[in-house]
């Protein structure tokens, strides 16, 4: 190690503390959208989650998403105006524990802003599993069963 000697033109280490400052600020996650963060946490008992959805006013019976936004769970209702959208609003009954991943994690885009979940799912990283949600969620929740984990939290930036 040699002081005198300046960083890697593309070192990241010194990016550390800013990760962890900025783990929930909106702007800092929608300008530097490629995280590598994971930090586990709680919901605490009494918070709202959202869900919007097409498919009519029934529970989700199968692994989906939630929103901490109502504004932005409602993104999810965009349907013709003769089904409407069903808005559903859960409260947290239990404190759950969740896995929260940095940056602009929920946004498709080929950049790698899903790789993270990409390794703790299938131990591998592909450009072309993007788009691949409804299995991403399923092998995230077995991975996060075989650890304790409720759930996951994903950004997603305007």
């Amino acid at each position: 190690w040699n002081l005198d000697e300046g960083p890697a033109v593309n070192a990241t280490g010194h990016l550390v503390f800013e990760t962890a400052n900025s783990l929930l600020q909106h702007w800092a996650n929608t300008c530097h959208r490629i995280g590598h963060t994971v930090v586990p946490g709680t919901i605490p008992v009494g918070t709202f989650l959202y869900h919007g959805a097409i498919t009519g006013p029934h529970l989700p019976t199968a692994l989906d998403w939630m929103a901490i936004e109502p504004d932005h769970s409602t993104i999810f209702c965009q349907g013709p105006i003769e089904t409407g959208c069903w808005h559903l609003t859960l409260e947290v009954t239990w404190p759950m524990r969740v896995l929260h991943f940095d940056r602009n994690s929920a946004a498709k885009i080929l950049e790698g802003t899903m790789d993270t979940q990409d390794l703790l799912a299938w131990s591998e990283m592909k450009s072309e599993w993007v788009r691949s949600g409804e299995r991403r969620i399923k092998d995230l929740c077995k991975w996060g069963q075989k650890h304790g984990m409720n759930g996951f939290v994903r950004f997603v930036g305007c």
